[in-house]
């Protein structure tokens, strides 16, 4: 190649640079969106961990064991976005997001306050082989509500206990918990949300112990007792 060729080859690529570099910088410039996360958090009900002790539990038996279900998620709350709602007007909080998906995070929230909290139960990982209940969860809310320009975080959200055998429903209730914030500011925002989710995760802990606590296992963990004329029946 000649040094002309070379001079102008060197000549077009330096050109090419400077022409993106020149775009680049007509890019429009947008702010990072900050990132938060909640979840359990035990120091909040320690006091009551320590207070129950091994309270509830037999010696020498093991916990009862549960899976997972359905955790289905309100489908404007369920992503990285926060949503905040005002009478009749949803919008999502600009420029601030969750680390990752909302229903992800909370999931694992119930995972963390059952190893850290539960006393006679226990979240089972090897599947519904393993284990002769089912828990179900559909979250209604998980948002924040502004009233007179004052926020307050509300998650709530219905549970159900199925046992496996028979598909009889062993309790079902609904939990909610709502926490007001001083200041509509984000970083007080998630601290909110830490304290709902811990409160409702608590309280869902609490309601699986009572339900299963009503229900006699036999010598054999699969076998349970049949149901009574008043038990339900799920679907029907």
């Amino acid at each position: 190649m000649s040094a002309l060729m070379k001079t102008v080859k060197v000549a077009a690529l330096a050109s090419a640079a400077l022409a993106l570099s020149g775009c680049v910088t007509l890019l429009p410039k947008t702010k990072p969106a900050q990132l938060y996360r909640f979840g359990y958090t035990p120091e909040l009900v320690e006091q009551k961990a320590e207070a129950a002790g091994t309270a509830g539990r037999a010696v020498g038996m093991a916990p009862t064991g549960i899976v997972f279900g359905t955790v289905t998620f309100p489908q404007d709350s369920a992503g990285d976005r926060i949503v905040t709602v005002e009478g009749s007007e949803v919008a999502y909080v600009a420029e601030a997001r969750w680390t990752s998906a909302a229903s992800g995070l909370f999931k694992d929230a119930i995972s963390t306050g059952f190893a850290r909290g539960s006393q006679t139960v226990t979240l089972e990982p090897r599947g519904p082989t393993a284990a002769n209940f089912r828990l179900d969860i559909s979250v209604r809310k998980f948002e924040t509500d502004y009233k007179r320009n004052r926020p307050t975080v509300s998650v709530a959200l219905d549970a159900r206990l199925i046992r496996l055998s028979d598909r009889v429903v062993v309790g079902q209730k609904f939990i909610s918990a709502d926490i007001p914030v001083r200041k509509s500011d984000m970083s007080l925002m998630a601290d909110g949300y830490n304290q709902a989710t811990t409160q409702v995760v608590t309280s869902l802990i609490d309601f699986s112990e009572d339900a299963l606590a009503n229900y006699a296992q036999t010598a054999t963990p699969q076998e349970m007792a049949k149901p009574s004329a008043t038990q339900k029946v799920e679907g029907l």
